[in-house]
């Protein structure tokens, strides 16, 4: 299987191409150069096959770069996990357009022009797997980052369409409603006129009351590109330590 990972450089596009690479050539796209570089030389040097892409997802000419340079170099693509993803704590009154364009270029717009450019290649093969990396927001709404969740509710809402549209091509279109994980975009510092670590006040709202790990996003993607989930498609599956019952 050719997988494409893109958003490879981040906590839970890096842990999908870990967990994968045994049984997946990895293609690790990311607009972070660096990131995939050094992802592609750990994986190569734990003997994996891997190659990786620095893509501007918001760019429709660096997609389309990007997927010709792989099918030039790697072949026809079985399944896209899309994890790109900004995040920017901002209330209402604070974001200005730039931020509002920034959040919904990278996680709608870029998911929509990937999805564009491989979905040719899975219909004429009449198979293939997307994957997008949604968040709980995209059903409960986020009223400190309103720009974050509206563009999480359009990622589900693409993801939605795109499986009702090419079900009958043997195209499944899940996506993965994520709750707080551990990553380098989960704020951090101190709750605000207190001493608590940001973070462990976030831990103590999840029911199981502790942070989600990458690689448990990534066990999720490895059942949602399986035959175990062959029968599953346009859904949201949480990732949340039961803090949305859905």
């Amino acid at each position: 299987m050719n997988l494409l990972i893109i958003g490879a450089a981040g906590a839970a596009g890096r842990a999908a191409a870990k967990r994968m690479a045994p049984r997946a050539q990895i293609v690790a796209a990311d607009r972070d150069g660096e990131g995939v570089r050094a992802l592609v030389t750990e994986l190569r040097a734990e003997g994996h096959r891997c190659c990786g892409y620095e893509v501007d997802v918001t760019r429709s000419d660096s997609v389309a770069g990007m997927f010709a340079g792989i099918a030039r170099n790697v072949g026809p693509i079985d399944a896209v996990f899309y994890a790109a993803t900004i995040y920017g704590d901002r209330a209402i009154e604070a974001i200005i357009e730039a931020d509002w364009d920034a959040m919904i270029a990278t996680h709608v717009k870029g998911a929509y022009l990937c999805a564009q450019a491989v979905l040719p290649q899975m219909r004429d093969r009449g198979a293939g797997v997307i994957v997008t990396m949604a968040s709980d927001y995209a059903v409960t709404g986020l009223a400190d980052n309103v720009a974050y969740a509206a563009a999480m509710t359009a990622l589900y809402s693409l993801t939605k369409s795109l499986a009702q549209g090419f079900a009958r091509d043997g195209i499944r279109v899940n996506a993965i409603g994520s709750g707080a994980i551990e990553s380098p975009l989960l704020p951090n510092g101190e709750v605000e006129g207190s001493r608590r670590p940001l973070k462990a006040s976030r831990a103590e709202r999840v029911p199981m009351g502790r942070l989600g790990e990458p690689e448990e996003i990534a066990a999720v993607l490895d059942f949602l590109l399986g035959e175990r989930s062959a029968y599953l498609t346009g859904q949201i599956i949480h990732v949340n330590g039961g803090e949305l019952t859905w």
